[in-house]
């Protein structure tokens, strides 16, 4: 917000300025300048009994800082964190709002790596996705976006949306240290909006060093492909490798869980859909955009799996029951926007970008 502030551990004065400044979120700022000043600003030796303990006595904080003081401290601390992440996400969102498309690059284009080039269970491109969102406009008839291509280095807090336009794969650096995946995982939980655009997130890392892909799974299983039998003894010619969905990044770090193959239904299946009204309080009625009340679902997030999960558009499978083609999953103080489709016609595209859009317009609405 512009403030120039001290290197001081009481920062309740530049706040005390700030609840000034922007008179409209004076209470947030009073509270804020409040809870910094009476654990620091009131009584410095508060601060020092706490990192040091009462050192002329010999007592180390951990002998009289209870467990209780320590919950007033992390609620006052968390509610802090809530109050400027709210600052932050008027701002961002705020039009013209600045979205970032992957460009297929980890550091940039003036590496030498291989840009990611596949795109799985999708058949539209980072161009298409630039144009789409380039063709939204405010009240006021200006543009609603500014759309920037960029790599996974400079994602960053500043950027309200950010879309992975390569489905399940992502570009990744280092496939067993995941520095591109962890990246955006704080993004995140910064409270960023992180939208992947077709099937399984983060199934697939590209290897911008290798320049090929390869399944993000740690629990594997190989089982035989090939067998025969000679005599008594059975012999087995060849394994294929069984990847275990518990051990994808989506399920285990992310605790998003999907469709699988089952014997019902397998691959991509065209489904129709539908909204309840708290689905449509959040990004209209979208069922028919597109010209069809239809999709191609594939690894749709699961209704009875998935923690924290806001349905935007919803179907049935005779195996799962209600699963959610489009749905956005609540990570720290932000969203990962999940399309479980394959998402090759204008039906699945023009739902996804304007639930990408209205979901962007509640957010905004809900915290203003």
């Amino acid at each position: 917000m512009g403030a120039d502030y001290k290197w001081e551990h009481d920062v309740s004065k530049p706040l005390i300025h700030l609840s000034t400044k922007f008179p409209k979120y004076g209470k947030d700022f009073s509270r804020i300048a409040w809870i910094s000043s009476r654990w620091i600003g009131a009584n410095q030796q508060t601060r020092l009994l706490a990192s040091y303990g009462n050192q002329d006595a010999a007592v180390p904080a951990t002998v009289f800082i209870n467990r209780g003081d320590v919950e007033l401290v992390k609620n006052d601390a968390e509610e802090v964190c809530r109050i400027l992440n709210l600052f932050e996400t008027k701002q961002k969102l705020e039009t013209p709002r600045k979205i970032g498309i992957l460009n297929g690059y980890v550091e940039g284009q003036d590496s030498t790596e291989k840009p990611c080039s596949k795109y799985y269970y999708t058949d539209f491109k980072i161009e298409d996705w630039e144009k789409r969102f380039l063709q939204f406009s405010n009240s006021e008839g200006k543009n609603k976006y500014l759309v920037e291509k960029i790599s996974i280095s400079k994602v960053g807090n500043e950027y309200a949306v950010i879309i992975n336009p390569f489905g399940e794969v992502y570009p990744e650096m280092d496939v067993k240290k995941r520095f591109a995946f962890n990246h955006l995982k704080e993004y995140v939980e910064d409270g960023g909006i992180l939208v992947n655009v077709a099937g399984f997130p983060f199934f697939y890392a590209w290897d911008v060093i290798k320049g090929l892909e390869t399944p993000i799974v740690d629990e594997k299983m190989l089982v035989p492909e090939s067998v025969r039998i000679e005599g008594e003894k059975l012999y087995v010619d060849r394994f294929r490798p069984l990847l275990n969905f518990a051990g994808s990044l989506s399920w285990r770090d992310l605790g998003i869980i999907t469709t699988a193959d089952t014997r019902d239904m397998s691959g991509s299946n065209q489904l129709d859909v539908y909204q309840d009204n708290a689905d449509k309080e959040v990004v209209g009625d979208i069922v028919n955009l597109g010209g069809e009340n239809k999709v191609f679902e594939f690894r749709a997030v699961r209704k009875d799996a998935t923690e924290e999960v806001i349905p935007l558009l919803r179907a049935k499978r005779p195996d799962f029951g209600e699963i959610y083609p489009i749905a956005a999953i609540k990570r720290g103080f932000g969203y990962v926007l999940a399309g479980g489709m394959h998402t090759k016609t204008s039906s699945e595209f023009e739902k996804l970008t304007v639930a990408i859009d209205k979901f962007c317009d509640w957010i905004f609405k809900n915290c203003s």
